[in-house]
């Protein structure tokens, strides 16, 4: 065999030692876990109200308005920037009910953010029963968002009328009530079943709270949303006392404050910028209740004990064989040309 046969295959020999000692040294890294006040990754799923339907700014990328998830984004992403900042995706439906919110959980349309979730926070509900109620206002007695006292007053005069409609309502959103205690259990656990994060569920307020132009409606809608959220905070744990889910009570930070924090005045229950500063600070509250993993990869600190010694010493022999094997070829090829 030929020197330079020779010395070509020794170079490409030697080459692949070098890489092959170096690689360790460029690949390994190692994860450390930073224990956090609040979640690094939000996912925010449920309907109009998680999604800023109503505010200043809102579009349907959700993220243009001071909505309570936009805020809360705000407010983590400061607090952890020294671990890379949080992150939002909000994937709430305007108009979702429970049933449809389950639909979408079950298609797996969420499964990768919910697996990659620190916490899942779910708005959902009030359509189930709202629904029902604003349907009724529109279709049964006229009343519209351009309706005046006048209106609304002449439409409420068949007082026998009203009644016998809202008797009809009212079992329509009991048997409402009774589907969404059975979806809310199957939402959880299949939320539980994608997603290793904490679940927060809100609590509904109750718009018409303070309301004087709805105050024949007071009584229902108080007695239907308490009833909701009844079976929020009865979910919350297992038949075996174990925690599913943590509440977020809106509803009583809402309390007797309905008309100034939603914008029931236009007929439109959901909050305000006001409301969902509330509801913000509601949630924040009960999410520090619990601690959060920020992982942080880093080069591998092994790599400075015994395991990158020996690399590092490999890697230079291999580094040194080759340089000097280029040197021979360059030597021999000198003598030849001479």
């Amino acid at each position: 065999m030929g020197d330079d046969k020779m010395l070509k295959r020794l170079t490409a020999f030697l080459t692949a030692a070098v890489m092959m000692c170096a690689a360790p040294l460029a690949c390994s890294a190692e994860v450390i876990e930073h224990e956090v006040s609040v979640p690094p990754k939000i996912l925010v799923l449920g309907d109009s109200i998680a999604a800023g339907y109503g505010l200043e700014g809102y579009s349907e990328d959700r993220y243009s308005c001071a909505s309570y998830a936009n805020l809360l984004h705000d407010q983590y992403d400061a607090e952890l920037k020294d671990y890379g900042g949080c992150t939002l995706v909000n994937s709430a439906v305007v108009g979702d009910t429970s049933q449809q919110l389950l639909d979408h959980i079950n298609a797996g349309e969420f499964d990768a953010d919910l697996a990659d979730s620190d916490a899942v926070i779910i708005s959902i509900g009030g359509n189930d029963i709202l629904g029902l109620f604003l349907d009724f206002l529109r279709n049964d007695l006229g009343i519209t968002p351009e309706s005046t006292m006048s209106d609304i007053m002449d439409k409420t005069k068949d007082i026998i009328g009203i009644a016998m409609d809202m008797k009809d309502m009212s079992d329509d959103m009991d048997k409402a009530l009774k589907e969404f205690s059975g979806t809310l259990d199957d939402i959880i656990n299949a939320v539980n079943s994608k997603s290793s994060g904490e679940i927060i569920m809100q609590t509904l307020y109750d718009p018409l709270d303070n309301f004087t132009a709805a105050v024949a409606f007071q009584s229902i809608s108080k007695d239907k949303i308490s009833k909701l959220n009844s079976i929020i905070k009865d979910h919350a744990v297992d038949e075996n006392g174990t925690e599913r889910y943590i509440v977020a009570d809106v509803f009583s930070q809402f309390d007797g404050h309905g008309k100034e924090l939603t914008n029931i005045n236009n007929f439109d229950i959901h909050p305000n910028k006001n409301g969902h500063t509330l509801i913000a600070a509601c949630i924040d509250k009960v999410i520090r209740t619990k601690k959060y993993v920020y992982k942080e990869t880093v080069p591998d600190s092994s790599e400075s004990g015994e395991k990158g010694k020996n690399a590092m010493l490999m890697t230079g022999a291999a580094a040194g064989g080759l340089v000097v094997v280029i040197a021979a070829a360059a030597l021999i090829r000198h003598r030849k040309k001479g």
